[in-house]
């Protein structure tokens, strides 16, 4: 195609960032999935990692072509904690084999010494899946209407799994590719590590922040702020469910000062915990320093009107802004209309509700002009 809309490319290099491989397009603009997954001595397919079939028999193979961005280097990944001290087969040949990570370094195991563990049926297959555009955390944005609300989708941000040996090798994976790819992106960056985590905690922790980092790299070198819309989400939703349940209990012991309600007392309480350790993430990351969109409850003002007014989001990134809150508001809520009219001109308003209230809590609004 001669032209690619602005939207079609960015969701193009996110696919190539995480893939290694750009999309394929027939003549009509449809795009052609590519399935790397097969055992190159039958030429039959398997199951993506994850899948049901692929952790009963892994398929190494040393002769594949590495992609920088697919998977680890071999230099980043045995410089990863924990990484495999293996060698490579004598004549680059190809092995059957499961990963075994245990206390010190992990190894690779030939499948006669025994079977790898499986993920149970209760485990989230949707675990290692990692968003990086609001198109990818709400379904159905992109082609969404003027005005349209859309909820999150269900456990996007979770990292769930039984805690054993093989979500661990996963999250070590995962790491490594997190790395490989900040590197990419940005060459003068380092790893600061201690070695890779011993809790399942801490290896939560570990991803969470290598995605952060992710984000800010692409707005320091790329100017794109789509993966720091997706992370400030992120992060301001897990802060909100937490200091929903502390305000929770402290409203229970009598030590919330109540104003008006239980509701407005809790939800004062949440929307000062989201903006005080939002604002210290975002300095643990410099995203201050290279991001002047990026702000935490300032004004946003609305110049349209003979008398300039403001409104105050809890966080803006780029052209999204959002609202912590316990209530549902919708374009009717003359606060969100307010967002809408800012000069900024937002494309969305993301509403983050505690998910103790229930499914669906957090979803996002679209700007009610057409094509938005």
């Amino acid at each position: 195609m001669d032209h690619i809309p602005d939207i079609d490319r960015r969701r193009d290099f996110s696919i190539w960032l995480r893939t290694g491989r750009p999309p394929t397009r027939t003549a009509d603009g449809i795009e052609l999935k590519f399935n790397p997954y097969h055992d190159p001595r039958n030429g039959q397919f398997t199951f993506a990692p994850g899948g049901a079939k692929s952790l009963s028999r892994v398929v190494i193979s040393h002769r594949r072509p590495k992609s920088a961005l697919q998977r680890p280097s071999e230099a980043v990944w045995r410089k990863a904690p924990g990484a495999p001290a293996d060698k490579e087969p004598a004549g680059g040949g190809m092995i059957d084999a499961i990963y075994r990570p245990d206390e010190g370094a992990g190894s690779f195991q030939t499948v006669q010494f025994g079977r790898p563990p499986r993920l149970s049926r209760g485990s989230n297959s949707r675990a290692f899946e990692d968003p990086m555009t609001l198109e990818q955390t709400f379904p159905g944005l992109r082609d969404a209407p003027g005005a349209a609300i859309i909820s999150l989708l269900d456990n996007v941000f979770d990292i769930t799994g039984p805690a054993n040996e093989l979500m661990a090798a996963m999250t070590r994976e995962r790491s490594a590719l997190l790395i490989e790819q900040i590197t990419a992106l940005d060459p003068n960056w380092k790893f600061q590590s201690l070695g890779f985590p011993t809790t399942w905690e801490g290896q939560k922790n570990q991803l969470n922040d290598l995605r952060m980092q992710r984000a800010a790299s692409f707005v320091k070198m790329k100017g794109e702020v789509g993966p720091m819309q997706v992370e400030t989400m992120r992060v301001m939703q897990g802060i909100a469910d937490s200091a929903y349940t502390r305000a929770a209990r402290l409203y229970e012991l009598g030590k919330l000062k109540e104003r008006l309600s239980r509701e407005e007392a809790i939800g004062t309480y949440v929307d000062d915990a989201v903006r005080t350790e939002l604002r210290m993430i975002y300095r643990r990351y410099s995203v201050k320093q290279i991001g002047s969109d990026i702000r935490v409850n300032r004004r946003e003002y609305d110049t349209s009107k003979p008398e300039t007014t403001y409104r105050r989001p809890d966080a803006r990134v780029g052209g999204v802004a959002y609202d912590v809150t316990l209530s549902k508001k919708t374009l009717d809520t003359p606060q969100i209309r307010g967002f809408f009219n800012a000069d900024f001109l937002p494309s969305h308003v993301i509403i983050i509700r505690p998910r103790q209230l229930g499914p669906g809590s957090s979803y996002i609004i679209s700007r009610a002009e057409a094509g938005k």
